[in-house]
């Protein structure tokens, strides 16, 4: 039965309103490099997006952590003097880093999996850098929940997508409750259960040690109502949670925001994340500092910022005032000439997962020279990170290749013939006599295409769904002249699951990702499905 406190309900009516732009403030910035005040950003190109910082966390002293993955780092930098040069710590090596969180004080890194980290001094006893710490990989609920919040989760059972397939088409408002765990440092360890329908939401909060609700959290709205996220509970009891709107009928309304909430469970403050399509993909873009600073994380090409948001009145209603722009008009790919001969999803989807399960020997010929050549202007090797180290080993997934479309029945053939597999140097020039797949190759294999058809051209062949919660196994999500994702399903908590190829949130292969559906429409993505499929 729930409190009297959890009936203290406040009602948010999600709407379109007139604009009014909040003071936001730029606290660090940090330009492209490998120095010690900047972050590596591999700028972007045809077929392939830029790569900059994965993620930002706060430690409850309020030091802000920035995980610069392409410089193997983490930046470490005090918030009372963000202008100072921040710490630098170096990551474990090898580590193939994907996200970043703090968690009950402590720091973990997700590397296809949780990896708790702790500080070890060098030998000059000064220096430090960061090491996995031994037999520390299994994560509590806590952690893991953090961690899913923003997408890092292990993919879903394979067999379940093609069970989905056969199903009506799977709506948001129809997906259980999800469970919470919320390691807050207001109130400490708290479990919230989030109910999301179509425009409607409701978190109910309860502490760990209690099986009794203590406050309830509505939302409503005249649109539709995605992903729900509590992020955390200042140290003076104030709830902040991550809101995704997605209009079923005009996408181009989306918008993400953290809505705070007073300790009695009243809406007092907004703030409106500013993701557009010039945004570099970084998977833990927003952070709560224990005193309820929220830190935004936006990247682009050439810097990378810390952006205090000022927020603003919710007023009556919250409203997404300053949705993203929309994507530049460019020049459209011709419209291939292509035979479609229709496929049905079952057919895309278990070619798609062939891509990503093939299990295959790293032949000498295969994996190449070592160390191996580099890429240019890039600080990495040509060869996938996934492949390091595994000269003579087996492992699973496709190679990325930029500008490569190796079909699935020819690359074991070609591992035989002595051909060398996987090249990341997306600034190079395409080469002809290496394995692999890049974004639009491994869509346009798994849509049973002989040719090689590029994320601009793809719209020629495909349609765009007006309604973005329409997308069912096999469609993709495509911004022109830059990535493609293949849409495998959505997941219980409203994000998006895909398969993609790619240079950097793969490792270098084909493997499915998480995320959220709105900040990919924020980002220029568009919801398509290819002529070619059966409904």
């Amino acid at each position: 039965m729930r409190s009297l406190a959890s009936h203290i309900l406040f009602a948010a009516a999600l709407a379109v309103a007139s604009p009014v732009f909040a003071k936001d403030t730029v606290i660090i910035e940090l330009p492209g490099g490998d120095g010690g005040r900047s972050v590596g950003i591999i700028s972007a190109n045809e077929e392939v997006e830029a790569s900059g910082p994965a993620a930002i966390t706060v430690g409850d002293d309020g030091t802000i952590y920035i995980l610069d993955q392409n410089n193997g780092r983490v930046l470490a930098i005090d918030a009372e003097r963000s202008q100072a040069e921040p710490e630098i710590l170096p990551l474990p090596e090898n580590a193939a880093p994907e996200d970043l969180a703090v968690v009950h004080n402590e720091l973990y890194l997700w590397s296809d999996g949780v990896v708790p980290l702790e500080r070890s001094t060098e030998a000059d006893g000064r220096a430090q850098t960061l090491r996995a710490v031994d037999g520390g990989g299994d994560a509590d609920d806590y952690t893991r929940s953090v961690f899913a919040s923003m997408g890092s989760v292990p993919p879903g059972p394979l067999n379940s997508i093609i069970d989905e397939i056969g199903r009506s088409v799977s709506r948001p408002e129809a997906r259980p409750p999800v469970i919470q765990y919320v390691p807050s440092r207001g109130l400490g360890d708290i479990v919230a259960e989030v109910s999301a329908g179509n425009d409607k939401a409701e978190i109910l909060l309860r502490r760990a040690s209690s099986e009794e609700n203590f406050l309830s959290l509505q939302l409503s709205a005249d649109g539709r109502i995605g992903t729900v996220e509590l992020l955390d509970i200042d140290t003076t009891g104030r709830p902040y949670a991550l809101v995704e709107l997605v209009p079923a009928d005009r996408p181009e309304r989306t918008g993400m925001l953290v809505a705070r909430f007073t300790p009695n469970g009243a809406m007092d403050r907004v703030y409106d994340l500013p993701i557009d399509p010039g945004t570099v993909f970084s998977r833990r873009f927003v952070a709560i500092g224990p005193r309820g600073d929220v830190l935004y994380l936006r990247s682009q090409e050439g810097r990378a910022q810390v952006v205090k948001l000022d927020g603003r009145d919710p007023g009556r209603k919250l409203a997404v005032i300053n949705p993203a722009k929309p994507l530049k008009p460019d020049k459209p790919g011709r419209t291939p000439k292509v035979a479609i001969v229709p496929k049905s999803r079952d057919d895309v989807i278990e070619r798609a997962i062939g891509f990503e399960t093939l299990n295959w020997l790293v032949t000498p010929t295969a994996y190449g020279g070592d160390p191996g050549p580099g890429c240019l202007n890039m600080n990495r090797l040509r060869r996938p990170i996934y492949l390091i180290g595994k000269r003579g080993q087996t492992v699973k997934g496709v190679p990325y290749c930029w500008g490569c479309k190796t079909p699935l029945e020819n690359f074991i053939g070609g591992v035989e013939k002595g051909q060398t597999a996987g090249n990341v140097c997306t600034k190079s020039a395409p080469q002809s006599n290496i394995l692999g797949v890049d974004c639009s190759g491994f869509v346009s294999d798994a849509w049973g295409l002989k040719m090689h058809v590029s994320t601009r051209a793809i719209p020629g062949i495909t349609k765009r769904l007006s309604d973005p919660w329409s997308l069912r196994p096999g469609d993709a999500l495509n911004k022109p002249g830059s990535h493609v994702l293949l849409f495998m399903r959505f997941t219980d908590d409203r994000k998006v699951e895909v398969m993609e190829a790619s240079p950097n949130a793969c490792k270098g292969r084909v493997c499915r990702n998480t995320y959220s559906l709105g900040s990919l429409l924020m980002r220029g993505y568009q919801p398509v499905r290819f002529k070619g499929l059966d409904g």
